[in-house]
């Protein structure tokens, strides 16, 4: 009898719970496993365990041990899951996306002229991010981000890195809708000057994605110590940012070549930003 047989039928979301619950306790190496698989979770569905390894630069074995850290009898059990969910929740998927990823890789080392166009790829990769904020964000989580935004006293928004232009255009957003937003762009290392401001009944909507910015973390730690709200946009559920946060979206999982898209999370700061100014209106496309 396996260790525990339902896991073997569990749902993506609910692996991913699992694995958040988990992952704090997992050793370095099963860590670095853990955030591959979620990071990639195309490759996990149609990579075999020795290739998956390999690009880990880890034994095999690893990869067994990771899953009876979860509960699993090993590691094809996992990948049952992420091949179920490609094909329920993503059908326009296809062992043809990692292919052609694949083929980017190779014909860019070798000059084939017949490579797939980079622009093609990314519109794919994007299209795909699009598909998977669809899937992940509910109208309830909308809704209850919108209300926390609304009756804050104050708004900051953080983003670093690839992140910036997300709390750039919610600042925008904002300020054209007359609330009070302000942007933590720590210009002139100004940073922990403008953290202080923070204060109890403000909200702090915050996007970080791996590397996660120390610095991002540690403001979003500042704030909800002084009684501020989070609302944040990060990749999954094992992002420090979780934890701290009192509303929280997953977007934009996919990258390319180590490229990770924000359409995603940009769209969502465009729903977020419109929300607000709806008054529960109905938004029709023109």
């Amino acid at each position: 009898m396996g260790k525990n047989e339902g896991r073997a039928t569990y749902s993506l979301d609910e692996f991913n719970l699992v694995l958040a619950g988990r992952f704090d306790s997992l050793s370095k190496q099963l860590k670095k496993i853990a955030r591959f698989i979620l990071d990639n979770p195309i490759d996990t569905a149609l990579d075999t365990a020795a290739e998956i390894a390999t690009r880990l630069e880890v034994q095999p074995s690893s990869l067994i041990r990771f899953a009876q850290a979860l509960d699993f009898e090993g590691f094809s059990e996992i990948q049952k899951i992420f091949r179920a969910n490609l094909v329920q929740q993503l059908p326009g998927y296809s062992a043809n996306y990692s292919d052609r990823i694949r083929e980017l890789k190779e014909g860019a080392a070798e000059g084939k002229s017949d490579a797939p166009p980079i622009l093609d790829v990314f519109l794919e990769a994007n299209s795909d991010a699009l598909t998977n904020l669809k899937t992940e964000v509910t109208a309830k989580q909308l809704e209850t981000a919108i209300n926390t935004i609304k009756s804050a006293n104050n708004i900051y928004l953080l983003g670093q890195r690839r992140s910036y232009p997300v709390a750039s255009f919610l600042y925008y957003m904002m300020r054209n809708l007359d609330l009070r937003a302000f942007l933590l762009d720590g210009v002139g290392g100004n940073l922990a000057e403008q953290v202080r401001l923070i204060g109890e009944g403000d909200v702090l909507l915050v996007a970080t994605f791996p590397n996660y910015a120390d610095e991002v973390i540690g403001v979003a730690q500042q704030a909800r110590d002084k009684g501020a709200k989070i609302i944040a946009m990060t990749d999954k559920l094992v992002s420090p940012i979780v934890k701290l946060s009192d509303t929280y979206f997953l977007t934009d999982k996919v990258t390319v070549s180590g490229f990770r898209t924000i359409t995603g999370t940009m769209c969502l700061a465009q729903a977020l930003a419109i929300g607000l100014g709806m008054d529960g209106n109905q938004l029709t496309r023109d």
